[in-house]
């Protein structure tokens, strides 16, 4: 007896571009079991934390969420940190996701290889822009940390494989106006004919996401070859500003996108996005910012400079709930949406940068399938004792099939609120 016809899919567009899952091109007695999947994003100053718990009506960081459909699909949660040491903030940012335990791993990598063993990419660690004092997310297990991909055109030829990875034809369709879809558009409308209408429907959404992608980057490169307007003569830049610094929330958007896009045509399932310290004035939208991300982050509580702040970290979230949008609006191999097999964590071991401290982490979990509460308020007067940010990480742990008591400096877990 024959068995069913599948498709290959790397000869599928000759290997021009991955394919989102399909239900249809599964073998039908292979169970559907969707794969879980990790995000793991963190900033090197901080979150301003009055309007990140999302305990407090209005929260600025989490309107994103909810402008975006999925603000019942998140949990932020306070009086978590690492209980370690409390000198310069900059020196531990890196062990957001470590446990600071000295040349330990993040957790990405702890679950890497497990998550990832049958995707492309095992994990893949971003960053949006130029990094400082050499602080990735990611570290592998000696606790060396893990060279971040800092281009998105870089991401976007890893995502997308074969012909996309010569960058120089990339430069030309970027150019010329095309896309990589138009090579296979042939061979895009065969396959629509061979399987189901929700196939289809998931194939024509995922090109116009690839369309979008390539235009975001066409239009990322004409702001590259644009000089700055000069500035008002009562700014000047800060001296250290750059191109790089000041394009930080374009990268980082397409870094969002581009995770979504991963995730869709299974490409990776483990992913660590760095949003860096940035000296220089930032683009927030078509303007330039009046002073420098770094500054900012020193706010001493002037309402001007604190606004600033939370646009900028409001740009931020803004990339992170267009993600949770597009994997919440795609269904996934067994049925149930993308996002609820997909964990994000967001946070910082900078909890207070405007006095460097690091006590009280903002941490957020979205999407993975938690029971979310929207906030969870943790410490000893508090319902739940939890005092350690690990707590947290041993539930995420768990949620992701690992059967784990404990990592690094955890103490307890979170699974009675979010489990």
């Amino acid at each position: 007896m024959k068995r069913p016809r599948t498709t290959d899919r790397r000869r599928f567009l000759q290997g021009a571009l991955a394919l989102p899952m399909l239900t249809s091109l599964s073998h039908a007695a292979e169970p559907k079991t969707a794969p879980k999947r990790l995000v793991t994003a963190g900033t090197q100053l901080g979150w301003y934390k009055p309007d990140f718990f999302a305990d407090k009506p209005g929260a600025r960081l989490i309107q994103p969420f909810d402008q975006a459909g999925v603000g019942d699909k998140l949990t932020t949660i306070s009086g978590l940190d690492h209980k370690g040491p409390t000198g310069n903030g900059h020196e531990l940012v890196y062990t957001l996701f470590t446990g600071q335990v000295l040349k330990s791993i993040s957790l990405d990598q702890l679950v890497a290889p497990k998550l990832g063993a049958d995707a492309r990419y095992e994990s893949l660690q971003l960053c949006a822009g130029e990094q400082r004092f050499n602080a990735p997310m990611s570290l592998n297990q000696y606790g060396i940390p893990l060279p971040p991909i800092l281009r998105p055109s870089v991401m976007f030829a890893k995502v997308f494989g074969g012909k996309a990875t010569d960058m120089e034809r990339q430069q030309y369709l970027l150019e010329s106006g095309r896309s990589l879809l138009d090579e296979v558009t042939g061979d895009a409308k065969s396959l629509s004919g061979r399987v189901g209408a929700e196939d289809r429907e998931k194939l024509e959404e995922y090109f116009n996401s690839v369309r979008d992608v390539e235009q975001k980057l066409a239009r990322r490169r004409d702001w590259l070859d644009k000089p700055f307007p000069d500035p008002d003569s009562a700014f000047s830049l800060p001296e250290e500003e750059t191109i790089a610094h000041s394009m930080m929330i374009q990268n980082e958007d397409l870094m969002w996108d581009l995770m979504a896009l991963a995730i869709k045509n299974d490409a990776c399932r483990v992913f660590s996005l760095t949003i860096p310290l940035a000296d220089g004035a930032l683009m927030l939208g078509d303007k330039l910012m009046s002073a420098g991300y770094h500054n900012l982050s020193h706010h001493g509580n002037k309402k001007q400079k604190v606004d600033d702040l939370v646009a900028i970290e409001a740009a931020h979230m803004g990339g992170a709930a267009r993600f949770m949008k597009a994997l919440n609006e795609t269904r996934d191999v067994d049925g149930s949406n993308m996002l609820d097999n997909t964990t994000l964590l967001i946070g910082s071991a900078m909890a207070d940068a405007s006095k460097h401290r690091r006590v009280d982490f903002p941490l957020f979990v979205g999407g993975g399938g938690f029971r979310h509460q929207r906030h969870l308020s943790c410490g000893e007067k508090e319902e739940h004792k939890n005092e350690m940010a690990c707590d947290l990480y041993v539930t995420v742990l768990q949620r992701l099939g690992f059967e784990m008591e404990s990592f690094a400096t955890s103490q307890s877990n979170l699974n009675g609120a979010l489990l």
